[in-house]
């Protein structure tokens, strides 16, 4: 599903979506196609499901975003961090 689609049926909600087809450009992530895992009226049981579903599978590419932005654009955020030897 594109996002234009996605504005359409989910108006003016918070939504969990998975990443179908995705581009990185210039430090951001460019998604082409989505498929909606769900919608919710509030940001806090939108993350509530996103961390239940990214605990029990790493690998998915999902994302939390409000339908009120235009474009779908997420910033990349690079992992950085100390790690304990021994």
């Amino acid at each position: 599903m594109k996002w234009n689609e996605v504005r359409e049926k989910y108006h003016n909600q918070w939504i969990l979506i998975e990443a179908l087809e995705a581009d990185s450009k210039d430090g951001n992530r460019l998604i082409k196609d989505v498929s909606v895992i769900n919608s919710y009226n509030d940001s806090k049981s939108a993350l509530k499901e996103y961390a239940e579903k990214h605990k029990k599978n790493k690998s998915r590419e999902m994302y939390v975003y409000h339908t009120k932005n235009q474009e779908l654009v997420i910033k990349e955020r690079t992992r950085i961090g100390v790690r304990k030897n021994g």
